[in-house]
Order: C-alpha cells, then structure tokens, then sequence
C-alpha cells in the first residue's frame, strides 16, 4: 500500500446520521497527514464545518436545504419516502466520482439502505478500492431475517469491520464466524473539556432556569424509541418520593411522536419535575446542559454505542445508564457510573437514587469518567489506530 500521505481515504455517511463522529475522525486523520473526503447529505440540523481540513461532498439528497429541510424535519415518514426514491441517484454520484482517479480506502460509517449498498461496494471492489465498515449499530436481530441477511452480506464484503465495544465484536463473530478475524474494536472518540467549577454550574442553570437546589437528571440528544425514556418517567415517581426537589431535563430533537411522554408526565404527576424541551439544542448550548446537571440518564434498551455518552463523561457528567451494547464498557459500573438492566424502572430508580444520595460520591464517578477518556478516547488515537488499520 502506499504511504499514509498518499492515501485516499472516504468516508462514506450518506444520510448524515452521524456528523459529530465523522467530524472527528476526519480532523483526526488530518492531523496525521491523510485529508479525507466525506460522501454525505445536507444535514438536517446545525452543519459541522470541516474549517478547511477535509472536503465533504453532498451527493446525496442535495435539495433537503432551506425550506425543503424544514418541511421534512420532524415529518419523517415523508422525509424517509423522500430519501428512499432519491437514493440511487446519491448512488450513481458517488460512484461517478469515485471512479476518478487511484482507488482509496472506502470508509462506510452507515448503509441505510443495504440492498443499494451492496451494489456500490461491489462496484468499488472491482476497481480495487478496500473496504472498511464501522459497525455503529447492533445487527438487526434475528426476528427481521431479511433485514439481517443483507446486513451480513454486507460484512462480507468489508476487508475490516471496526467497531466500538468487545460485545459489539462477539455479536459479528457469533453471527458470522468467518467475519472474526476482520474485526477490529476502536474506541469511539471524544473530546475532555476543562471540568465546571461550582460556580460556572450556577450559571448553567441560571440560564436554563433551574434553580439551583435542585437534583437536576439529564436526558439528553435525540429523542427516539430505542432510547427507553418511558421506562424513565416510570422510574421518576420513585425517585421524587426520595428526593422532592428533583428535576428531569429531557433536551433533544424528537425523532417520534412526543404524545405519548406527554400523557405519562401527566399520569405520573410529573408536570412539576419534569421539563420537556424538544428541539435540536445548538453545539454553542450544548455545554450548558451537560456541566449543569448532577447525572445523564441513559435508559436505552438497544444500541451499540452512545455518542452522548462519552460527550457527557468529556464534561466530567457521571451516568447511570442500561446494560445494552458496549455501554458497560464505556461507564465503569460504580466507578464512573452506575449500569442497571434494561427495560426495569425499579432498578433505574434504586440506581438514580443511589447516585444522588452521596454527592461527593458522585462527583468522583463523573471525575473517573472524565480521567479515563484520556487513556482511551482520543481523537488522535482513534485516527492513528483506524489509519493502521487503513494501512494494514
């Protein structure tokens, strides 16, 4: 293979799904010397600005800007009728560009629609371009067959799999036996922050408008089924019963219907501690919710990863999260977080009480996790070891 300098290396993230993550793996494999090239969409949110250090590409769905990407936002079985007739023709683009010029390193970070994946992989093989996969969602499981039939052929085709967690590596090789040995576990990335002073934690909640007295629990990012808020508000009265003052922050673009979290506030009495706030929250607010809040809540019941966890463990935020994934990886269970069983609300309010019983207790947990993306978590190791992998 050629030197790492003359690498040409894309990143493959056709709707956009995880723009933070491309981010950073780009900057980081900048830094080394390899300028990559994103193949992506016009993001339905806040742009990621490269800021000159890689090149991205909108060969997929260009005209979902301005009013178009504000029709289809939170419309999203017409956003995903849209994208779905319109995704051959992101195919044929890339395809047309990459052929242009040496082969690379075809880099996907998400196929959404395997069965026109399969395609262009195969395409790009034939004109001697490697192929790497990271995996950043479980399998379909095996009550979808089809589903999972061409997410393993898919695989198949990938000369590496890269992927965030031991347990993410064991469901491929449990899946795929031949697939073992292309398997690679990578870190995900993050970023550490300076960790917020007492008094920059007041202003946080000044401007949030949470009083300062207050227990204050996060959930944060976007709001989707997979990510178990119900089984959180299940859990609330519980912990109110413990601790009166508490406030649940919920901050996030909802991705489904919110009638039925606003019917369980309700049911459960929870008007007064829990503050629903839909909306995309802007990386400049950001901040402000993760260094203002005692403990992040994440109750998922499927995921393989969580890019907000590691942004909260980067301001010091300790979790108490489910046993799902590679999360107990990420959040040492009473040393930087606390982990309980996915879909028991008892048990996530036995642990959100627990966390909050001991102050200083908690603080050390959030401190942990903040101490371990050091060893971890780089960018720059992330990037240096993907580029070994790239090289290998």
């Amino acid at each position: 293979m050629t030197r790492d300098q003359d690498l040409r290396v894309v990143l493959y993230d056709p709707g956009a799904f995880i723009p933070y993550y491309v981010d950073g793996l780009s900057r980081g494999l900048a830094a080394l010397g390899v300028r990559p090239r994103v193949i992506s969409s016009p993001p339905l949110f806040a742009a990621v600005d490269p800021e000159g250090e890689y090149d991205v590409d909108w060969h997929f769905f260009p005209f979902l800007r301005g009013a178009a990407r504000a029709l289809v936002r939170r419309r999203r079985v017409i956003r995903q009728g849209i994208k779905v007739i319109s995704y051959p023709a992101g195919i044929a683009r890339t395809l047309h560009a990459l052929r242009r010029g040496p082969p690379g390193i075809f880099h996907l970070q998400w196929a959404p629609i395997p069965l026109l994946d399969i395609p262009l992989v195969r395409a790009l093989k034939r004109r001697a371009w490697r192929t790497i996969y990271t995996v950043h969602d479980p399998l379909p499981s095996p009550d979808r067959p089809r589903q999972r039939r061409k997410h393993i052929v898919l695989l198949r085709l990938a000369d590496a799999l890269l992927v965030h967690s031991r347990r993410q590596r064991d469901e491929i090789a449990s899946a795929d036996p031949a697939l073992a040995s292309r398997v690679h576990v990578i870190a995900h990335g993050a970023t550490r922050f300076p960790l917020p002073t007492p008094a920059e934690r007041v202003q946080c909640r000044e401007v949030l408008r949470v009083d300062t007295d207050r227990q204050l629990l996060l959930f944060f990012g976007q709001i989707k089924p997979h990510k178990g808020l119900e089984y959180l508000l299940a859990a609330m009265p519980q912990v109110v019963a413990r601790f009166p003052r508490t406030l649940l922050l919920i901050a996030g673009e909802p991705l489904m219907s919110l009638s039925r979290i606003e019917r369980l506030i309700a049911e459960q009495g929870l008007r007064d501690h829990v503050s629903l706030r839909p909306g995309f929250v802007p990386d400049a607010e950001t901040p402000r919710y993760l260094r203002a809040a005692d403990l992040l809540v994440a109750p998922y019941v499927r995921i393989a990863t969580s890019g907000v966890v590691v942004l909260a463990q980067g301001h010091g935020l300790p979790i108490v999260a489910t046993n799902v994934g590679g999360l107990p990886e990420f959040i040492e269970h009473e040393r930087s977080g606390l982990i309980v069983p996915p879909r028991d609300s008892p048990a996530l309010a036995a642990a959100i009480g627990r966390a909050l019983d001991n102050r200083d207790a908690l603080a050390a947990m959030g401190r942990r996790a903040w101490e371990r993306l050091e060893n971890e978590n780089r960018w720059c190791d992330v990037a240096a070891r993907t580029l070994s992998v790239y090289s290998s």
